[in-house]
């Protein structure tokens, strides 16, 4: 009953441009808060617990075969650098004021910077494969570089986030619990490449029903995955498997067939809208309690959120001003990387469970994931607003007085020439000798350019490109 008034909820909101998941969430708070729902719905806490790591695989999934890893490598600078520059910058300024303001031990303050800090593909990403459809911000790449940014943020914040939880919730020797954190980590890291490196092959492309099979293949091989290392005690390596076997597998299946990977996209997608989306976020929401926080805990949360907000959009605009993007994509690429929503509410609420044994953090671990959820409801929907207002009208403006307009599967992302030296490039290759100017493209990074005529049986270059408001031919506009 409740994932039905969530889908419900979700989509009711989307008529006012904010997020369904936000209409999924305050479906599960008015669950818990309003005491006539309160008497019909109850939810078992193991259930509950079972439920969100469904969503969870279903969010390692859609993650792992999103991954463009040929993009990366051929873009293995710009976007690192993005994302975990800005990450760190965020969970850094998270930690300081936990720690110096509100009195937060160093341990559950580097926690809270890293869970809180981790943005949220699931807001930004539907605005970014808009404008890649209408052909807006394609010219450096920005829709494909939000993800990519997006995957090296995740996987830093994550991995910080389980080491310092496994070492800040147990009674063994600090150095001990890292060096089987991180040994765990790199064998589950082996062992998904090596299923995903089988998964390949299977099934063939030739069959019938290969995506339907496919599909069934790797929801099951990456849900048998995690679980086994969550019940082994190793919740976080389980995600790296699944992870790093989502993306193998799926380097071959993305050129075996014409249709790639987009039919396993899609109905992953609809398992997520439709499914784990009102599961994860209505449960999420049935956690909040407003009768548990006081005025000095909502002070606390929006302290954090501003000024974590404020360190990831000031360090993204600068890194991004770096990557020779102008400052209205600086701006974009900035907003894309605030939002949070699906990490966590996946992997804050499984805190609580930690705290058995340490009665002593179990309120400032209250206090964290109550934070996670308050910027889930104040970020999702402000970042999602002014995405999907700002992104196609700024975009679209700075392209139609771009210098010229080249093949973006050919271009890199920091390879921005001067137009000038565009001219002088055509000048120079127009005196070269006969032989190398015999139907040859000259400006590699355009091959729009074509020869167009010849005189006295010689070969002559004119070349011509368009800027979607000007034809040049010979770097001269008509």
């Amino acid at each position: 009953m409740m994932t039905v008034l969530a889908v419900a909820a979700g989509k009711l909101v989307k008529f006012v441009y904010i997020p369904s998941l936000i209409g999924c969430m305050l479906v599960g708070i008015a669950m818990r808060n309003v005491p006539q729902f309160g008497e019909l719905f109850y939810i078992n806490e193991y259930w509950q617990f079972i439920l969100r790591k469904l969503s969870l695989v279903v969010i390692i999934i859609r993650w792992g075969i999103s991954i463009n890893v040929r993009f990366i490598k051929k873009n293995y600078i710009f976007p690192p650098i993005l994302g975990i520059g800005s990450a760190f910058a965020e969970a850094i300024a998270i930690c300081f004021t936990a720690c110096v303001f509100f009195g937060f031990p160093i341990s559950l303050g580097i926690i809270c910077g890293f869970v809180v800090a981790t943005v949220s593909p699931a807001v930004g990403m539907p605005t970014m494969l808009h404008l890649k459809e209408q052909g807006i911000g394609i010219i450096k790449n920005i829709p494909d570089v939000v993800p990519a940014a997006c995957c090296f943020d995740n996987f830093v914040s994550l991995l910080i986030f389980s080491v310092t939880s496994s070492v800040t919730y147990t009674h063994d020797a600090f150095f001990s619990t890292m060096v089987k954190s991180i040994g765990a980590i790199v064998l589950a890291a082996i062992i998904g490449c090596v299923i995903g490196w089988l998964l390949r092959w299977f099934p063939k492309n030739d069959n019938r029903h290969t995506h339907f099979a496919r599909f069934l293949v790797i929801a099951s091989s990456t849900y048998a995955v995690i679980t086994s290392m969550l019940v082994l005690g190793y919740a976080f390596p389980g995600i790296v498997a699944g992870l790093c076997l989502c993306c193998v597998s799926t380097t071959h299946w993305r050129e075996d067939n014409p249709r790639g990977i987009k039919v396993l996209v899609h109905q992953f997608d609809n398992l997520w809208y439709f499914v784990a989306v009102p599961l994860l976020f209505s449960l999420v929401g049935y956690t909040f309690d407003f009768n548990s926080l006081s005025a000095a805990d909502w002070r606390t949360a929006f302290t954090i959120i501003i000024v974590g907000c404020s360190f990831r959009f000031i360090s993204a605009m600068i890194l991004s001003f770096s990557g020779h993007f102008n400052i209205y994509e600086d701006l974009i690429l900035s907003l894309t990387l605030m939002p949070k929503a699906t990490v966590q509410c996946a992997l804050a609420p499984s805190l609580i469970l930690m705290t058995d044994g340490f009665p002593e953090l179990r309120e400032q671990t209250k206090l964290i994931i109550n934070i996670c959820i308050i910027a889930v409801m104040v970020t999702s929907p402000v970042v999602e607003i002014l995405l999907d207002i700002l992104a196609p009208r700024i975009l679209q403006i700075k392209e139609r007085t771009s210098i010229y307009n080249r093949d973006v599967t050919n271009s890199t992302i920091l390879d921005e020439l001067d137009s000038k030296a565009n001219l002088q490039m055509m000048k120079n290759s127009s005196n070269s000798s006969k032989s190398n100017l015999d139907n040859r493209v000259i400006y590699e990074l355009n091959p729009n350019f074509m020869p167009i005529n010849s005189e006295n049986g010689i070969p002559r270059p004119h070349y011509q490109y368009f800027n979607n408001t000007n034809t040049y031919r010979n770097g001269m506009r008509n």
